[in-house]
């Protein structure tokens, strides 16, 4: 059996509208040992949590009210407005559609994960945006994380 992850010294921000979905994930956040979590249950109050407090992760869901998820990604990945450019995001799909998928990925997000998702799953793109974070790129006026391949081929050229 695999052992739980633990990243006990980080901080996150779980945005969605549902309360049930914001306690879940609150839930598997702190079974992996993160104490320091905060809500939002919309785009426009998780601005405001993220300028005031600086999470070290959010965890957010793409169909939001006030404040949709995509236009959160696009002013969190704005280094001119943004008080955490390069926070990671991982994002949470009901309907992960390519269109949206591909959206998602040109904005800045790090991680996808479709809903319903277990603990392992949430687990394992805690795992790659703390243990193996990518390198961020300057697209237009958005920051965004280099794709998996490019950021293995910038490591390998540097061994």
């Amino acid at each position: 059996m695999i052992a739980t992850p633990t990243f006990p010294d980080l901080s996150a921000l779980v945005v969605d509208e549902s309360l049930y979905i914001r306690r879940i994930v609150r839930d598997m956040l702190m079974r992996v040992g993160i104490k320091r979590l905060l809500e939002a249950p919309d785009g426009a109050e998780a601005l405001g949590v993220l300028a005031e407090s600086k999470p070290d992760l959010v965890v957010l869901d793409w169909d939001l009210a006030i404040l949709s998820g995509e236009e959160f990604i696009r002013l969190a990945r704005t280094p001119a407005t943004s008080p955490a450019p390069t926070v990671p995001i991982i994002l949470m799909l009901a309907q992960p559609r390519r269109n949206v998928i591909d959206r998602a990925i040109n904005l800045g997000v790090n991680e996808i994960i479709a809903k319903p998702f277990s603990p392992k799953t949430l687990w394992s793109r805690l795992d790659e945006v703390i243990n193996r974070p990518r390198p961020f790129s300057q697209v237009k006026s958005l920051l965004r994380p280099q794709p998996r391949l490019a950021a293995a081929a910038a490591v390998k050229g540097m061994l």
